[in-house]
C-alpha cells in the first residue's frame, strides 16, 4: 500500500492537483482497499475456519472416550488453534474497517483503539490536552491511521507492558506522541529494511504524516522502549 500511495501522490503532483484533493483521493483509495480486504477475509477464510471448528467439536463430542484419548487431544489442540486464528482474523478485520470518525469523533475513536490494545493485556493511558482544533476528514484519518499503526506495532512486536498516548491541541498545531516500555529497536536499520511487514508499517506512518505536512519522529534504542511523535498545523489554522 505504501508504494501504491506514493505512486498516486507523484502522479497527481505532476498534474498540479490541489493538495487537499490529493489527500482525499489517497485516503479514499486506502479506505476502499481496506473495505475490500475486510469483506474478503470475513466472507471467506473466517467462515471456513468457523465451519471447521464446529465440525471438529462435533466429532470430538461423539467419539468413544475409551479408545480415542490421543485423537481427542489432537482435536482439542486443532480446535484451540482454529479458535485463536478466528480471533486474530476478526481483529485484523476490525483494524481494516476504520471507525466512523465523522460519527464518533477523533478522541472517542482514539479511545476505542486504546481499549482494543488493553484487551491484549497491555496497560494503556490516554491523555488529551487543550481545546480541540477543527480538523479536516483527511487530517483526522491520517492522524488516526498513524496512531492505529503505532499501536498495532506495539501489540505485535514491542513486548511492551505499558503504553501512553498523548494528544495535544495548541494555538495553531496538533501534536501526538505514542510511547511504550517495550524492547525497542534501531529505527535506522528498520526503515532501511523495507521487506519485513513491521517495517512497512513504519513507512506507512511516515507516508501518512508527510501527507498532512507533519514530520514523524521515531526515538528508540534496543532495550529502551520507543517514542513516536509528530506535529502539524491544521488547514483551519493556516
Amino acid at each position: 500500500m505504501v508504494l501504491t500511495d506514493a505512486h498516486l501522490f507523484d502522479s497527481h503532483d505532476r498534474q498540479t492537483i490541489p493538495r487537499g484533493q490529493i489527500l482525499e483521493e489517497v485516503h479514499l483509495a486506502r479506505d476502499n482497499e481496506r473495505r475490500r480486504l475486510s469483506a474478503e477475509i470475513h466472507d471467506g477464510v473466517v467462515q471456513w475456519m468457523v465451519g471447521a471448528l464446529y465440525r471438529i467439536n462435533a466429532c470430538r463430542q461423539s467419539m468413544l472416550p475409551l479408545k480415542s484419548g490421543d485423537l481427542s487431544d489432537e482435536l482439542t489442540y486443532i480446535a484451540t488453534t482454529l479458535k485463536q486464528s478466528v480471533g486474530e482474523l476478526r481483529r485484523i478485520i476490525a483494524d481494516l474497517r476504520p471507525p466512523p470518525l465523522e460519527k464518533l469523533g477523533l478522541i472517542p475513536a482514539l479511545q476505542q483503539a486504546i481499549i482494543a490494545l488493553e484487551e491484549s493485556g497491555v496497560a494503556c493511558h490516554f491523555e488529551s490536552h487543550g481545546e480541540p482544533i477543527k480538523l479536516t476528514p483527511c487530517e483526522e484519518r491520517a492522524l488516526f491511521g498513524i496512531v492505529q499503526e503505532a499501536l498495532n506495532n506495539i501489540r505485535k512486536h514491542s513486548g511492551a507492558s505499558n503504553v501512553h498516548l498523548l494528544l495535544s491541541f495548541q494555538d495553531d498545531a496538533v501534536s501526538v506522541e505514542v510511547t511504550d516500555d517495550g524492547h525497542g529497536f534501531s529505527p535506522e536499520d528498520t526503515i532501511d529494511n523495507r521487506l519485513r511487514p513491521e517495517h512497512i508499517g513504519l513507512l506507512s506512518m511516515k507516508d501518512r504524516a508527510e501527507l498532512i505536512g507533519a514530520y514523524l519522529e521515531i526515538n528508540s534504542h534496543p532495550g529502551e522502549g520507543t517514542s513516536i511523535s509528530f506535529t502539524f498545523c491544521p488547514a483551519s489554522q493556516r
